[in-house]
């Protein structure tokens, strides 16, 4: 009997949580069979267990229609449905090929338009090339019907466009902070909870504001105020508002960050699941967190097993930041799962073909990996001419100056220089000891460094021993 359901419950395995919480609150079905369909979808929706199996007995053609209201009901608020059925708008309007029953429904989407939605900025340009449009063909009424929409939002398209602009501004600021560390942009932090927390200022630009409040809290290690932020867009996404699932997509890949820096791993892996359902372009930026999160809590055959799954996005992207995230995770994985030798190929064969890159956006990702796997098959010989060849002793000194800084290469080096005999002992223990000086580690760097020192102390156990104690 289960069987005669498989089609609908694949489907139910679609909704996402927040999803499932706007159609709750949107339902309002007398009959009790579908009253009893919705509510399994939304328990199954919202559960992290296994779900429950859908009754069978009733009637199928009530399962498609609870299935074709679901879709209904969230493709009217997708703000992506939306860009589409713009964009396909102008490029008809552009090409003289819009018939006169979408020209109707995009006249009276805009004479009954109150509120300004996610894609305000694109709609009023559209109804720009649709008033010339109608200029020319001398169709006076419906012109005064767009031209009225034009002035009434002017202000308000004029304000769009000024903080869109800040707001690429104040990208390039935040986004350098986090690459280089090297700036203060707390100055934004008002000004960007005014974008976010207004109402009559479009989606597009309220989510920008969003993600780069999570971008700063981030960078400052400001947990308590990221959580407000999530709390906020939680309620947001429950209303309908700012939705796709692409966002949500997003959204949830936020969410992992969020629960890791707060030791909450389980839900961090529950969200990393969330945010790859969606394949979209960020997916693999996705997949990279989600990885990290499943070897923090000791599943690396999981990921693995995901890695696999998602090698052609690898291999298509140009997106060299997340190229370089995956193969260095990927040898991580391989160097879990025992496989040291082939994690070494793995990491040399790709240094070899994107040594710029790697030296341009991720080097200290991706040498972390590389040089752990020759610390476990004992080539410190390697490690040294890695170091000597890419100045990484140099680059870990400029590095100390992040918030986030664990010393694994350095100390991997300083070991290196010990089993070959350049240094002795003593000075051994100073080096390793040299880059805590600096820092106040947080309990997180506190907790990675230990493990770092646990996989150092296999090769030398009594000075970072000492080092553990130390800490």
């Amino acid at each position: 009997m289960k069987t005669k359901l498989k089609k609908f419950t694949e489907f139910s395995k679609t909704i996402l949580p927040n999803e499932a919480k706007y159609l709750e609150n949107s339902y309002q079905f007398t009959d009790i069979e579908k009253r009893h369909i919705i509510a399994l979808v939304i328990i199954n929706a919202l559960s992290q267990n296994n779900p429950v199996d859908f009754d069978a007995t009733i009637n199928k053609r009530k399962y498609s229609y609870i299935k074709n209201w679901i879709e209904k009901k969230l493709t009217s608020i997708d703000v992506d449905a939306n860009i589409e059925w713009i964009m396909a708008l102008n490029k008809k309007i552009l090409t003289d090929a819009i018939a006169s029953n979408e020209e109707k429904e995009f006249l009276h989407y805009i004479s009954s338009y109150r509120t300004i939605e996610y894609n305000f900025q694109n709609l009023y340009e559209l109804a720009k090339e649709y008033k010339s449009y109608l200029l020319v063909r001398m169709r006076y009424k419906d012109h005064q019907t767009v031209a009225d929409f034009i002035k009434t939002y002017k202000t308000n398209y004029d304000q769009a466009i000024i903080v869109k602009d800040k707001l690429y501004a104040a990208t390039g600021e935040i986004t350098n902070q986090y690459t280089r560390n090297d700036n203060e942009t707390k100055h934004l932090e008002t000004w960007l909870l005014d974008v976010f927390n207004d109402k009559n200022i479009d989606g597009k630009n309220r989510y920008q504001a969003f993600i780069l409040l999570a971008f700063m809290y981030t960078n400052y290690n400001e947990n308590d105020k990221l959580k407000v932020i999530f709390d906020q867009i939680d309620c947001c996404f429950n209303q309908g508002e700012m939705y796709s699932k692409r966002i949500l997509s997003n959204y949830y890949a936020s969410r992992v960050l969020l629960h890791s820096k707060q030791d909450e791993f389980e839900e961090a892996e529950f969200y990393g699941y969330l945010s790859i359902r969606q394949n979209n372009n960020d997916a693999l930026m996705y997949l990279n967190n989600l990885v990290a999160i499943l070897l923090r809590n000791n599943k690396p055959e999981s990921a693995f097993s995901l890695l696999e799954q998602h090698h052609d996005l690898y291999k298509e992207t140009h997106n060299y930041h997340q190229k370089i995230g995956y193969c260095s995770y990927r040898v991580r994985v391989l160097s879990e799962l025992n496989k040291h030798k082939l994690a070494e190929s793995t990491a040399r064969t790709f240094l070899k073909t994107y040594k710029n890159e790697v030296l341009n956006h991720r080097w200290h990702h991706f040498f972390t990996s590389y040089i752990n796997v020759l610390i476990v098959l004992e080539k410190y010989e390697d490690v040294l001419k890695l170091a000597s060849k890419f100045n990484l002793i140099e680059k870990e000194s400029e590095r100390q100056k992040q918030n986030n800084y664990v010393p694994n290469v350095s100390w991997s080096i300083s070991l290196s220089s010990y089993m070959e005999g350049h240094i002795n002992s003593s000075r051994l223990l100073d080096e390793i000891k040299a880059p805590l000086k600096a820092i106040q580690p947080t309990k997180n760097q506190k907790q990675l460094m230990i493990k770092v020192i646990d996989t150092l102390s296999n090769n030398l156990p009594e000075a970072f021993l000492e080092l553990k104690s130390h800490i």
